[in-house]
């Protein structure tokens, strides 16, 4: 009979914090994804955080600030100018002759339509007219496209910058309170002791390798194709930079078809040896995630590059740029806690 009401006691418990939990929630949706990336980037920075400083022996509060303020800045920098340079561009085309951007869009258009129009003199087939007509259309399309999406960003900015207090709140917090939280998580977990502990080292092993492997050779990439876009004068340097490093977490597609779409429009505006050069640069920066990342992963089990594929686009569209982190850091927790999980049944 004891034993009856105690479980009936533990039953209403769990009861009364799952229905707890379900209401917290609820009321905490609206900042699920900046919550859900602090907890990864928390998870991910903590122990390098603790390395440095007993390796450096400076104040671990101090390089959680410095970390903190560092990432801001450098994520956002780049992202708000990109964005600038974006709307200034699409919303005055009348400045087409100073503008650079939309002058290698002109001459892109322009080359089609002279090679529509060398065919057609070739073949007698009117192929300049529904070129033209499918060169202009597109044009406007993906114009309109692009603005819509920079006066929608414009429009949310209000709850982005909630977005990224909210973010920047509870990263600080869990960092600043790693060791508590590690023991609460410990202390209540609903897994066994012994299986608590190496779950709490798969998730921070994940976010780690997402952030370190993911984030570090994407900053590294768009470097080397900015650098390249400022050398051999072709695009934005703020637009180039933001889109390779976007590009380069997703997989097969990766960073360097930014610096071939660059060659192509160097080699359209008649500059052959920007183009080589560009090609060059796109070369390096698609084999350096094959020469950093097996370095940086160490001797990891390979990951289907379809599965890494399916789950970082399928998170983007789900999620929108933040399943860029969520998606590998699902993928990588499904891949490493599933054999433990399953190993564990079978015993």
């Amino acid at each position: 009979m004891i034993e009856i009401l105690k479980a009936r006691g533990l039953f209403v418990n769990w009861l009364l914090f799952l229905f707890l939990l379900v209401l917290f929630v609820i009321i905490n949706i609206p900042f699920v994804v900046p919550l859900v990336l602090a907890g990864i980037f928390a998870l991910g920075m903590n122990d390098l955080i603790y390395r440095i400083s007993d390796r450096t022996k400076i104040n671990r509060k101090t390089l959680i600030v410095f970390f903190i303020i560092g990432g801001f800045i450098g994520f956002w920098l780049p992202i708000s100018l990109a964005i600038y340079r974006l709307v200034t561009s699409l919303s005055q085309p009348q400045t087409i002759e100073k503008d650079k951007i939309l002058q290698q869009v002109q001459s892109l258009k322009e080359f089609v339509l002279n090679g529509a129009q060398r065919v057609s003199d070739l073949t007698g087939a009117d192929l300049m007219t529904p070129m033209r007509d499918f060169a202009e259309g597109s044009l406007k399309k993906i114009g309109t496209i692009l603005l819509n999406f920079s006066t929608e960003l414009l429009a949310q900015l209000p709850q982005i910058v909630v977005s990224s207090v909210v973010f920047i709140a509870a990263l600080s917090v869990l960092l600043w309170k790693a060791p508590r939280v590690k023991d609460w998580i410990l202390k209540y977990s609903p897994l066994n002791p012994e299986m608590t502990e190496p779950v709490i080292r798969i998730f921070k092993k994940s976010c780690s390798l997402t952030l370190f492997s993911t984030l570090v050779i994407g900053l590294i990439q768009a470097t080397v194709v900015g650098l390249g876009s400022v050398i051999f004068g072709e695009g934005d340097f703020w637009l180039v930079i933001t889109l390779t490093f976007f590009l380069s977490f997703i997989p097969v597609i990766g960073a360097a078809p930014v610096a071939f779409a660059l060659a192509v429009l160097a080699f359209v505006g008649n500059r052959p040896g920007a183009a080589a050069g560009l090609v060059v640069v796109g070369l390096i920066a698609g084999s350096i995630d094959n020469i950093l990342r097996p370095y940086m992963v160490g001797g990891e089990e390979d990951i289907s590059v379809v599965v890494a594929f399916t789950s970082v686009v399928g998170a983007i569209i789900i999620m929108g740029i933040p399943g860029l982190l969520i998606g590998p850091v699902i993928m990588n927790l499904f891949v490493r806690i599933s054999p433990l999980l399953l190993k564990v049944r079978d015993n």
